[in-house]
């Protein structure tokens, strides 16, 4: 059901696998039927409220709406209601992650984050318990997610600092810069691939003068070298990643 990895949506999965959180009684629903019993579930039955083969629809909205509920006002130092939500949310949103890494090439772990970022905020507004909604929240992880991916297609990506540069002319012939000093770049790095380095992209900003003056580059052997902009390039292998810094001019993030 969740990807292998170990994405926002598998660690999510993987914290109710476990017998001590997937058998607690975690949601209590009130029936309409006079003198009848609130309904007690445990994770694993609320999940099957919602999405097992005999699931009532009716039964299932009670669900959410008690879901919904309690969950905002979860204080508990690991969030266990606000999870449940997360997780009760996963099976309608799978189906938009693949969608958007498809059509937009996002990396999926980053997109399942963006994802989970939106229905924490949801969570988090003011009054979410007595305005929210199950299609309001999916709503708003959906939107989160093309918006983020649709954002990445906007970066500009290149394979040296340095020749942003110059592509640029930053640096007009006389020696003055065309903009002002104190403006620069935002510099990514994206995560490699595998399961060691870097967990999330690392995003820096560096000083146009810096630019100007130098460049670290990346050399056949795997070193760096540290060269000034008149300096000889080295011819990219094709097809390496490595080193590669989608670069995008500061102040132009939506």
């Amino acid at each position: 059901m969740y990807p292998p990895s170990s994405s926002a949506f598998a660690s999510v999965g993987r914290h109710f696998d476990g017998p001590r959180v997937g058998d607690a009684v975690l949601v209590t629903v009130s029936t309409d039927a006079e003198g009848a019993e609130p309904v007690r579930l445990t994770a694993t039955e609320t999940h099957k409220a919602l999405y097992g083969p005999d699931s009532d629809p009716q039964f299932a909205a009670a669900v959410w709406k008690e879901v919904l509920r309690t969950a905002p006002s979860d204080l508990a130092p690991h969030g266990t209601g606000k999870l449940l939500t997360i997780w009760l949310a996963l099976p309608r949103l799978t189906g938009t992650v693949h969608r958007v890494c498809t059509r937009l090439r996002a990396d999926r772990s980053d997109v399942e984050a963006e994802m989970v970022l939106a229905l924490l905020e949801e969570l988090a507004a003011p009054d979410a318990a007595s305005h929210l909604s199950d299609s309001s929240l999916i709503h708003a992880a959906r939107t989160r997610a093309w918006r983020f991916a649709r954002d990445g297609l906007r970066e500009l990506p290149s394979a040296q600092v340095e020749r942003i540069a110059e592509d640029r002319a930053l640096t007009a012939s006389d020696g003055e810069a065309d903009t002002p000093a104190e403006e620069g770049l935002d510099v990514r790095v994206d995560r490699p691939d595998g399961p060691d380095g870097l967990r999330a992209p690392l995003r820096f900003r560096v000083r146009l003068e810096h630019l100007r003056k130098g460049a670290s580059v990346d050399t056949d052997d795997g070193t760096w070298d540290r060269s000034t902009r008149h300096g000889p390039r080295k011819k990219r292998r094709s097809g390496c990643r490595v080193g590669t810094r989608p670069v995008r001019p500061a102040g132009r993030r939506s």
